[in-house]
């Protein structure tokens, strides 16, 4: 055993004050408290002993409300300065959830008696009078698992230290003398201030909730602990070859920060060390030093001992023996690499297929020490096909780490934004330890300008002198590859192949190894448009290794279902639920909400399926952080981004099936793109792609290919494929076929499989065939004007000027409108609204309807609608006067309900109309079959409206008014943090 440890969890003395409190002087009164004795300020130390609060350590203090009501100091306390109305509708930009938390400084204070708690062995290594006896290796430290923001801590009114920064433990040095056999009083000064890091740049990250902030409290357990041993550390560091490891020992905690111990006596110490696998010994050996050496190194080599994979996660022992201490550390046989613009893990290509961990607990609301809880999310998301995992501004829970070391995981951990260079090195020190953290990354987005690239430089030194791990200087390289917004650096931007800025990535280049690059928004903020070629061609001017950030930006309706599994929990206090609800029963929409929610979802997961094989086609793309495997209300209150809701259960239409097509190690593609409609006898040609990451090269593999038409096989073919290389997307084949002549629209399947050596893998995708129509066949038309066709009593127009609509349906004309004009109308696009934003649109719904007789639909629209929807436009229905029941519903986001329809009918006095507003493209099959199918509908007996209007409700869809709500991206830069632009230094 390295420590003994003395918990002191539990009941402690606590006292409020406002202002944060950084003076040596103690802050309360203890029995050896000097009468009269003041702090700086100039104030007696508060007396607080009935302040007791039964379970303040561990403890968040927006958890300690109740047991603060009775408290003397219940009044004075103050609540989070960035807590405000949080409330629907929203129009603007959403701001980041904000809880009433907290904001302050609270002392504790807590007596102990000695001799209770130390075992007579320990005695003597303290001393009878509390010092360390001559010779003794031992030394005592006070240790806390962590603190929210800022901790100082006394004993017998001696100042121990100050800490601040939230992301790791941290240990106070106790010196020598201090503590006293019989009671010995702890007093502490915890503040949850903002911090200040990196130039007086405010600290913000994902564990105080970024721009939110004002989580306080001790989180973590406190403990005295009585070191047996000079030992303080371990750090196994694998070689590039994965054929040897070296250890690196600490010694006497100099070198940890922990402060200087005091020298050992004696000329030299001895270490041993085994390495296990379980209880069978593999290695062993033992190696002496200097008493004054702070470092001890030994090696050993790794024949007979497994790698450590994702796939394959096997784990060692090390056990390291100095004196009476033995520290324990496992490990795994590991080494992510960077060669070229590609990675290897243990020698073999390898794909991260990462998520982005947002810090979110619905339940606790702040990360706990749950080793079940984390492991059940591990589990989860390995389920689904990922790899890696990127804590976004968040340092992981020890138990989530160990939880990723057990089952398999990779990690890139991320510091707090603004975090300052000695808050970088307790990070990497904490994380170092276990196999799965692979990579570092100094924070998310933030401007990367010279003094700046100066800082992350040291960051990347001290983790390769350090670690074995990866360097990534930022998440999405702000100043480098996009946020063009100094002036003073045009002159040296490079507009091709992309605009960036040359000189600053080649100095990055100097001391990174992998990035994690925002490629213009291809995958993320515009995930329907990305160019895999593109994307490629823009990786010379990279030369690393780069990882996708953050893709499939893309949000659905909120589940209003959830609201229950929130009872109780400071989230269920807000108004997330409650004022969704009050407002779309305002709209007369609630009823809907389950609906919207359904099919959103299966919107989702389309554009998601595209983006992720659009990112899969790239051949120099090295993996990808994707945004969403859960919903994460922190950013722009209520982010319903997830593929999971919060709780990690799928959205409706998700399956682990479907998610492992196009996230596994090896995906099957097509070079199809957007081409998802054809005509009948059309020949489909297309490439059938594999993006293959296993353990070597496949040969001779096998690929069948199926194409159904309603649920009918009419193609099928076998082929055996050249080599498809190992770490690259290969062609495996063409596959051209003649669609058959059909009389109505039929949903098409491609389905490819792949078998080959020990890899099978599986992918479909959705097309449609249409019957080769003209737009108004069989029909004698008359041309009125260039955009206006008359048909005995029906005119068919692409839009008209209001007035000229009345007098028509007075007359008794049926008019069908081919465009939204001249309703008021907004545009839509088959690109999903922009998780969080208060813009765009989260869903569909098609009616069963004659107008529609013969389309394939499964009540939404899915990508047969694509191109009618790309450029389209969504008519307003927001005069309550007027009926809403469209025959095609363009569902806009919760946050700010507007009723829309794409496809409506009316009577209207003494005639009908028909308004369709999507965009009947030339090319588009669908829209040319739709244009006769609404023809042949507006020209029946079928055509009958069920709903009849007035010129005065006709007049309301016209001259009705929307507001403008804010804009749909905002192009890798939060408005709601404070990090986003960096202050000016004079």
């Amino acid at each position: 055993m390295l420590y003994t440890p003395f918990l002191l969890n539990g009941a402690w003395e606590m006292y409020y004050r406002e202002e944060r409190y950084m003076e040596k002087v103690p802050p309360l009164k203890s029995d050896a408290c000097v009468e009269g004795q003041k702090d700086a300020a100039g104030t007696e130390p508060e007396d607080m002993s009935s302040h007791v609060i039964s379970q303040a350590v561990p403890g968040y203090w927006e958890d300690m409300t109740e047991a603060f009501l009775e408290a003397p100091f219940f009044r004075e306390l103050r609540i989070n300065p960035e807590y405000g109305l949080q409330r629907y509708p929203m129009a603007g930009a959403a701001p980041d959830m904000a809880l009433p938390n907290i904001m302050g400084t609270f002392f504790y204070r807590r007596r102990f008696v000695l001799p209770d708690m130390l075992s007579s062995k320990n005695k003597e290594a303290v001393g009878t009078e509390g010092i360390i006896s001559a010779g003794a290796s031992q030394c005592t430290v006070l240790h806390f698992e962590g603190v929210q923001n800022t901790a100082l801590a006394w004993i017998n009114d001696v100042y121990l230290g100050c800490h601040e920064g939230y992301s790791t433990p941290f240990e106070l040095e106790i010196p020598a003398g201090i503590l006293k056999e019989g009671e010995n009083t702890i007093v502490l000064s915890v503040s949850n201030h903002r911090l200040e890091g990196y130039e007086g740049e405010p600290v913000s990250g994902l564990t105080s909730r970024a721009a939110n902030e004002y989580t306080g409290g001790i989180t973590g357990d406190v403990e005295l602990r009585v070191y047996h041993s000079p030992l303080r550390d371990a750090v196994v560091r694998v070689a590039e070859d994965c054929e040897s490891v070296m250890v690196d020992v600490e010694i006497n905690g100099r070198s940890d920060g922990y402060g200087d111990t005091g020298r050992i006596q004696s000329e030299v110490i001895t270490i041993s060390w085994i390495v296990r696998d379980g209880e069978k010994v593999l290695k062993r050996g033992s190696n002496t030093s200097k008493a004054d050496n702070v470092m001890e190194t030994f090696t050993f080599d790794t024949y007979g001992m497994g790698y450590w994979s994702p796939e394959h996660p096997k784990l060692y022992t090390l056990e390291v023996t100095c004196g009476e201490g033995t520290l324990v550390r496992t490990f795994g046989v590991r080494r992510l690499l960077a060669e070229g613009e590609h990675l290897r893990l243990n020698g073999v290509p390898y794909y991260l297929r990462g998520i982005c961990e947002h810090c979110y607990f619905p339940e606790t609301i702040h990360p706990n020490h749950d080793y079940a809880y984390y492991h059940s999310i591990i589990k989860a998301v390995k389920n689904l096909g990922f790899n890696f995992i990127r804590f976004h501004t968040y340092v992981p829970e020890e138990e989530y780490m160990q939880a990723a070391d057990e089952l398999g995981m990779l990690v890139q951990v991320e510091c707090p934004n603004n975090a300052t260079l000695s808050e970088w090195e307790e990070i990497v020190k904490f994380c170092r330890r276990h196999t799965c953290v692979v990579i570092y990354c100094c924070g998310n987005e933030l401007l990367m300008d010279e003094p700046f690239i100066e800082h992350l430089h040291k960051c990347g030194d001290y983790v390769h002198a350090h670690t074995d791990a990866l360097f990534s200087p930022m998440s999405a390289m702000r100043g480098l590859e996009y946020f063009w917004v100094e002036p003073e650096q045009e002159p040296e931007t490079l507009e091709t192949p992309f605009k960036h800025h040359p000189r600053r990535i080649r100095t990055v280049g100097q001391f990174s190894d992998v990035y994690s690059s925002y490629p213009n928004g291809q995958h993320s903020y515009f995930s329907l448009d990305g160019e895999p070629e593109k994307v490629d061609d823009w990786g010379r001017v990279y030369g690393k290794p780069r990882i996708s950030h953050e893709i499939c930006i893309d949000g659905t309706y909120t589940d209003l279902s959830l609201k229950n599994r929130y009872k109780g929990t400071r989230v269920g206090k807000t108004e997330m639920f409650d004022s969704i609800e009050a407002h779309l029963e305002k709209k007369g929409l609630l009823k809907q909400a389950p609906l919207y929610f359904k099919n959103s979802s299966e919107w989702q997961r389309r554009v998601r399926k595209y983006c992720f094989e659009n990112v899969r086609r790239s051949n120099n793309i090295a993996g990808y952080d994707f945004l969403g495997p859960i919903d994460t209300h922190w950013h722009t209150f209520g982010y319903d981004v997830g593929m999971m809701n919060e709780f990690y259960e799928l959205k409706p239409g998700e399956t682990v099936r479907n998610v492992r097509m196009y996230n596994s190690p090896t995906v099957l593609l097509t070079d199809l793109g957007r081409k998802i409609n054809f005509a009948a006898e059309e020949v489909l040609n297309c490439g059938i792609l594999v993006s293959h990451f296993g353990k070597g090269d496949l040969d001779q593999a096998q690929v069948t290919i199926r194409l159904t038409l309603d649920g009918d096989v009419i193609e099928r073919r076998v082929v055996k494929t050249d080599e498809i290389k190992n770490g690259q997307v290969s062609k495996a084949c063409d596959f051209i076929c003649e669609l058959p002549k059909v009389q109505k629209p039929g949903a098409m399947k491609l389905y490819v499989t792949l078998d080959g050596d020990d890899v099978f893998a599986e992918n479909e995708w959705e097309l449609y065939v249409f019957p080769a129509a003209g737009m108004f066949e069989n029909s004698e038309m008359t041309a009125a004007d260039d955009n206006m066709y008359e048909n005995n009593n029906l005119i068919i127009s692409e839009g008209m000027p209001l007035h000229e609509l009345e007098s028509l349906l007075e007359a008794g004309k049926d008019v069908m409108l081919l465009g939204a004009d001249p309703f008021v109308n907004l545009p839509t696009t088959y690109r999903i609204a922009l998780a969080g934003r208060t813009s765009g649109n989260q869903a569909t719904v098609v009616e069963d309807h004659p107008a529609l007789y013969g389309l394939p639909h499964e009540g939404f629209c899915g990508w047969q609608f694509a191109e009618l929807l790309e450029g389209g436009q969504a008519v307003c229905f927001e005069n309550d006067q007027v009926p809403f029941e469209p025959i095609i519903e363009v569902v806009s986001t919760h946050k700010y309900a507007i009723r829309q329809a794409a496809l409506f009918e009316f009577s209207v006095e003494n005639g009908r109309l028909l308004v369709c507003s999507l965009n009947f493209k030339k090319k588009d099959p669908a829209a040319a079959w739709l244009k006769k199918a609404l023809n042949r509908y507006a020209e029946s007996e079928a055509f009958r409206p069920k709903h009849a209007i007035t010129i005065e409700q006709l007049r309301a869809l016209a001259t009705g008014k929307v507001k403008k709500t804010a804009a749909n991206t905002n192009l890798a830069f939060n408005a709601n943090d404070k990090t986003a632009v960096r202050g000016k230094k004079e």
